[in-house]
């Protein structure tokens, strides 16, 4: 996610008005889009796209208050809209709201959950909060994290591996990872590799990395399945270096 624009949504089969006012939008010519935008809004007034229309218009101008009101009510006539939902979230982003920011693009995932934009939006405003470099006991707690530490037990030391935040799944991937270490350890070793560095399962609903963080713990970082290989690594080290910080704390 950057500050330079709201996210473009194109309009939906509608009213002409809603083409009209978006090329007139693209082009800059905010003041034409915005009468046509309301005119059309006066005439459809339960339009969510011509809400989210206006809404559009109005950042572009700089108008961030009466965005966020117009995205608002887009909301109000199609609960879960993705373009106000992606619109929200910038604004709260440009605002520095990274937690309200977070629970648009939650939502919107949610929505569409392989979306690739959505997705790396999320994990931008996600890395950008401070609880997210997993250096403090909050972020292992959250479900929204994403990110498990586990001992060479079988143990979950911290955190959780699902959006749900279920102990009982954290504890039963806790006691997989373990298993998934010793395994890569042992074949390494039979092979001849020298130490084993990442583990990345791909499925149908996720994409996991495991890594080592020392002889006794290791971290699982679960994310969606369309999220790249690259990133995966980079989240991990992020969460390596969280993980130890925190450890060092004793877990304070």
């Amino acid at each position: 996610m950057t500050d330079a624009s709201p996210p473009h949504v194109a309009p939906s089969q509608g009213p002409v008005f809603l083409d009209l006012g978006e090329r007139l939008r693209l082009r800059g010519q905010l003041e034409a889009a915005e009468s046509v935008a309301r005119a059309g809004l006066a005439h459809f007034p339960a339009l969510t796209e011509a809400h989210d229309l206006l809404a559009r218009i109005l950042a572009d101008a700089g108008r961030e208050v009466e965005a966020e009101a117009a995205w608002t009510s887009a909301l109000g006539c199609t609960p879960g809209h993705v373009g106000a939902l992606k619109g929200l979230a910038y604004l709260a982003f440009r605002r520095h709201d990274l937690e309200a920011a977070q629970d648009r693009l939650e939502a919107a995932a949610a929505a569409l959950p392989h979306d690739t934009a959505i997705l790396a939006a999320l994990d931008r405003v996600r890395a950008l909060r401070p609880e997210a470099s997993l250096g403090t006991h909050a972020t292992f707690g959250s479900p929204a994290a994403g990110m498990l530490l586990f001992d060479a037990a079988g143990l979950r030391v911290a955190g959780h591996a699902d959006e749900a935040g279920s102990n009982a799944m954290a504890d039963a991937a806790a006691a997989e990872a373990a298993g998934v270490t010793m395994e890569a350890a042992r074949t390494a070793r039979i092979l001849g590799l020298g130490p084993w560095r990442e583990v990345i399962v791909e499925g149908e609903t996720a994409r996991l990395i495991v890594v080592p963080l020392d002889d006794a713990n290791g971290l699982l970082v679960r994310r969606p399945p369309t999220t790249p290989a690259g990133r995966l690594r980079t989240l991990a080290a992020r969460g390596l270096a969280g993980a130890r910080a925190w450890l060092a704390g004793d877990g304070a």
